[in-house]
């Protein structure tokens, strides 16, 4: 697997994403005694808050803040455990996190106003947590989240790389970028690795078990919410079906669809960048109230 990237290619990327994060509000929120999380804030307009996912940290929504920036008030959080942000207790699971999440935003916005919400992978669990328990949450998109009730798809192991060094760790950290994350090598960029990089190391959370975000099925979780839902998934997902995961999701309800983006892998938000923008925007934008057919589900493919 070859993936040539120059040096002026790694620079720039590292520019940009030290570019993006200086023109960010940072704000350091408690989540418990002594424990604080790290948000970016973006822009103006309705709130909007985008979660990352498992690995990951603001950096999973680097294609994506400034386009959806321009309209909307985006707050986008390390959690706890990840990137920039406190660790959590000791032996803490998903709800600790989704806890965190709450009071940090509630103390952030100066009360529960309402928000648009949005998670990416482990995060799209967090965020269906959220919306439940918090509530004030107008519409809901999820991406590439687990738990959906399908089988994963087939795929090249991942390589051990901590103990790795140099090209060897840098050829382990391409592969696994390629076999989990992203599905063509010709959407792999500077800033893809670096993103992908910048936030795997900074991960400290380790979640297992009952506090794992497969311990409960999505769908069995997001029964109380009877907002809008939107479903993202790329093409070749491999951490589910998505063409079998609509059935499952939807649920028969009417203010909720599914979204399937050809050519995108997991990290469909970066690698089909400008494809789910246009959906997000479209859905958390002004009048999306009135653009649900009425009586059925929507499902869309390309």
């Amino acid at each position: 697997m070859e993936m040539a990237m120059s040096p002026l290619d790694t620079a720039q990327a590292r520019q940009h994403i030290e570019r993006l994060d200086a023109a960010a509000e940072q704000r350091s929120v408690p989540f418990s005694h002594g424990r604080r999380m790290r948000w970016r804030v973006f822009g103006k307009g309705d709130p909007l808050v985008l979660i990352h996912g498992g690995h990951g940290s603001w950096l999973h929504w680097i294609r994506n803040i400034e386009p959806l920036s321009r309209d909307h008030l985006v707050f986008v959080p390390d959690l706890p455990g990840f990137g920039d942000s406190d660790d959590p207790p000791a032996g803490s699971g998903i709800q600790t996190i989704v806890d965190a999440v709450m009071t940090s935003l509630d103390s952030l916005l100066g009360g529960r106003c309402a928000i648009n919400l949005a998670g990416f992978s482990f995060g799209g669990v967090v965020s269906a947590r959220l919306a439940v328990q918090r509530g004030a949450v107008r519409r809901l998109a999820l991406l590439g989240s687990p738990a959906s009730g399908t089988p994963p798809r087939p795929r090249t192991q991942l390589i051990r790389w901590r103990n790795a060094h140099g090209a060897a760790q840098l050829a382990a950290l391409r592969h696994n970028l390629l076999a989990h994350m992203m599905h063509s090598e010709n959407n792999v960029d500077a800033l893809a690795f670096e993103a992908y990089v910048g936030a795997l190391k900074a991960t400290r959370f380790r979640g297992r078990g009952r506090g794992s975000a497969h311990s409960v099925a999505l769908q069995d979780i997001l029964m109380p919410y009877t907002d809008p839902v939107l479903f993202v998934y790329g093409e070749h997902d491999v951490i589910c079906t998505p063409e079998m995961a609509k059935n499952s999701l939807m649920n028969a309800m009417a203010c909720r669809e599914c979204r399937v983006i050809p050519g995108g892998g997991h990290w469909v938000q970066l690698e089909r960048a400008d494809e789910v923008n246009d959906e997000l925007a479209r859905w958390f934008g002004a009048g999306a109230a009135n653009q649900l057919e009425h009586g059925t589900s929507r499902t869309t493919v390309g």
